[in-house]
């Protein structure tokens, strides 16, 4: 039976406040689109409950920023990394660390993670 993998980001704030980290399991990805030539967003499942007066809802995501035009590249070797049957394979996949400069592709250079915690609604 394959174990659970889960995915770790963490920008470069040191990964000891709310938006700094983030573990998320594999089985929560939505998609993975570009943004622009040099940022991809990931998306996942769960959502922030509508709040204010406005109702807004946002997915949880992390903005990978990569060399340019390395989007396939990237979102090979994280597809690699997750269906990698290897019992022995951490059940942790690291796909950015930017406290520590550790970054699952040679052109991943940073990650930002928008929690529905932090994305905080202008109303309230």
């Amino acid at each position: 039976m394959a174990k659970e993998k889960f995915l770790y980001f963490a920008g470069s704030a040191g990964a000891d406040a709310e938006a700094d980290a983030m573990v998320v399991p594999v089985s929560s990805i939505l998609g993975i689109h570009p943004t622009a030539t040099t940022t991809c967003n990931v998306y996942f499942s769960e959502t922030r409950f509508g709040e204010g007066t406005d109702g807004d809802k946002t997915r949880h995501y992390v903005e990978l920023t990569y060399t340019a035009g390395a989007f396939k590249a990237v979102v090979s070797e994280i597809m690699r990394e997750i269906g990698n049957p290897d019992s022995d394979a951490p059940a942790l996949i690291v796909v950015a660390d930017g406290d520590n400069s550790v970054f699952l592709h040679n052109d991943i250079s940073a990650a930002l993670l928008a929690l529905s915690d932090s994305d905080v609604n202008p109303d309230n």
